[in-house]
């Protein structure tokens, strides 16, 4: 139903100027004039202003900020990741989406995107909720088929940081940096997190969801996150592009994803390093579920581990947790 509603919200767009008709957009959606009155009601409750009644015509009061498949794919320079493309104005998480796609045994071909513009149970990494604001932020889960075993699995994470990374910095030319493993912050507060799920088999992955959240022209955040998150729109004073920051975020993506299939994760390490000041030279404390290590980062291994070395000397690479402190 919500490519149908796509194609009525395009039709609006196209005809900004004047009221069209009721019964011309029932007819040309193939739809019934209840079903129509609907659909335009459910686009008025996801927070857009539409004129007008069924009889006398319905008109976009403004242009909104909506990141349909029709405007995405004509903007879109890769081969296959974001080709496929699925669009929501709410759903509850891409990546539980995504899940269930899997789980019911769709056929969801390598490079698929799920995007929504938002969320009523958005994820973040450690089972922490990301505040997901209809129109604001970016929204979506990629379902990806790596041909690799799942102790390779981290690099497509830490190429995701990588390629959101260059992407918003070539767009807004905001400084952004990079949190181990793959958080984004914007003067030390977070802007954009990473959630990746696997499904593998002992020696190969089988399907890895990543979601990413971006806080994007967010005007405020809730109090309790105010001190520690931010938006792009905050940092910069200014409106950004949504559709232009992903588009962006594909191509870097994807060319990291091809480099990776080439030549392994060499690129990918590079460049985390180069981006991050979390790389080297970072006193920092992490949490890995049972232990708080604490110590002075000392780059990533082979495997993409971040090394930490003690105050005693010794070397520790850490896989996985969380930083709760850093200098």
């Amino acid at each position: 139903m919500d490519r149908k509603i796509d194609e009525l919200l395009f039709s609006l767009m196209q005809n900004m100027m004047i009221a069209v008709s009721g019964e011309k957009l029932a007819r040309d959606l193939g739809v019934s004039h209840s079903t129509l009155v609907r659909w335009i009601d459910k686009l008025r409750e996801s927070g857009l202003e539409i004129r007008g009644e069924l009889f006398t015509g319905f008109r976009l009061v403004r242009l909104p900020d909506v990141m349909l498949p029709q405007l995405i794919r004509p903007r879109l320079r890769s081969q296959t990741l974001g080709r496929n493309l699925y669009h929501f104005y709410k759903v509850d998480s891409t990546n539980a989406f995504a899940g269930r796609l899997l789980s019911h045994g769709h056929k969801i071909p390598d490079g698929t995107v799920i995007i929504s513009e938002s969320q009523t149970a958005g994820r973040g990494r450690l089972g922490r909720t990301w505040h997901s604001e209809s129109e604001a932020g970016l929204y979506f889960s990629m379902v990806l088929r790596p041909r690799v075993p799942p102790s390779l699995a981290p690099f497509f994470t830490l190429a995701t940081a990588v390629a959101m990374h260059n992407a918003i910095e070539r767009d807004t030319r905001i400084d952004v940096d990079i949190k181990w493993p793959n958080d984004l912050l914007v003067g030390g507060k977070k802007i954009c997190g990473v959630l990746a799920e696997i499904q593998a088999e002992v020696d190969m992955v089988k399907t890895l969801i990543i979601g990413v959240g971006l806080n994007v022209n967010h005007s405020k955040l809730p109090d309790d996150i105010a001190d520690r998150a931010t938006s792009l729109r905050i940092a910069s004073g200014r409106i950004q592009s949504r559709l232009e920051i992903f588009a962006e975020f594909i191509e870097e993506f994807e060319g990291l994803y091809r480099q990776f299939e080439k030549s392994g994760p060499a690129s990918i390490i590079e460049q985390w390093t180069r981006h991050s000041s979390f790389a080297n030279g970072r006193r920092i404390e992490i949490n890995d579920g049972v232990r708080v290590i604490r110590g002075v980062t000392r780059g990533l291994n082979p495997l993409g581990a971040l090394r930490v070395e003690s105050g005693e000397g010794r070397v520790e690479e850490v896989y996985s947790g969380d930083v709760v402190r850093w200098e």
